[in-house]
């Protein structure tokens, strides 16, 4: 019978190898110049679990945590804008509008959660003051990027975008993996004070797994085409009123660009 601690390594371990047959299967596709922050994002995330899998020491795993992590969140915040250029491509305007949100926002809350984590000065006995520090400003850009994450499949709801298949799966798979495998994490950390359950730890990474498992088989070169005829179910009134939405709120934002 395995012990908990050896599930844990399990699941590091089959997140790490669904994680190299994703990135052979976007190199073998030709599709790693066209998704380089995943790509990046992801050989990033492989090579913190291959370090962290044989480490035993709590502290050492700790430092390798802590020195790493913030590559991971530069990592997903380039991902982000990625995925706002990727669907918003036809749409200039409101993608660069996008993009300059998520990077005000980013930066405005990284400040302030810093900025509140700070002991101050008369509490001397605080201990671990950077540690504070490192937990705030992380729960800020997980949760912060996670609602970016939300904000661009809201936006594909509402406007039903006709982008090719594999920018669909890309910015549904990853709003997922990200939602799964470190928000949750996050969220259930803070709540818990710190303490996360095993079994909950071993579900997430699972779960993290097989979406990538799914995102190795159904990103293909063909689903970079963009669909030439569109559904004629989409040819209604309100597709039109939401189009003509979409070119008017582009045009106003390119102007407001161009001024600025």
């Amino acid at each position: 019978m395995l012990s908990q601690v050896n599930w844990i390594d399990v699941t590091l371990v089959l997140t790490a190898v669904a994680a190299v047959i994703l990135l052979w299967r976007l190199w073998l596709k030709g599709l790693v110049r066209s998704y380089r922050f995943l790509t990046l994002f992801l050989s990033a995330q492989l090579l913190q679990m291959l370090v962290l899998l044989p480490v035993k020491s709590r502290t050492t795993y700790a430092y390798v945590y802590f020195f790493s992590n913030p590559i991971l969140w530069i990592l997903s915040y380039g991902v982000v804008l990625e995925l706002y250029r990727l669907i918003l491509e036809d749409y200039p305007g409101i993608s660069s509008a996008g993009r300059k949100a998520v990077t005000w926002s980013m930066g405005l809350a990284v400040l302030i959660s810093a900025a509140s984590a700070i002991p101050s000065f008369d509490v001397g006995t605080r201990q671990f003051p950077i540690l504070r520090i490192f937990l705030a400003v992380e729960r800020s850009v997980v949760l912060g990027l996670l609602l970016f994450l939300v904000l661009i499949q809201l936006f594909l709801f509402r406007y039903h975008l006709q982008l090719p298949r594999n920018r669909v799966i890309y910015s549904t798979g990853y709003a997922l993996y990200f939602g799964v495998t470190v928000a949750s994490d996050i969220i259930l950390t803070a709540l818990l004070g710190g303490q996360v359950y095993v079994p909950f730890s071993v579900a997430v990474g699972i779960s993290g797994a097989l979406i990538l498992f799914a995102g190795s088989f159904l990103l293909t070169r063909e689903g970079e085409a963009r669909a030439v005829e569109l559904d004629t179910r989409d040819n209604t009134p309100e597709r039109v009123r939401l189009q003509q939405q979409l070119v008017e709120m582009n045009r106003m934002l390119t102007k407001v660009a161009r001024r600025g």
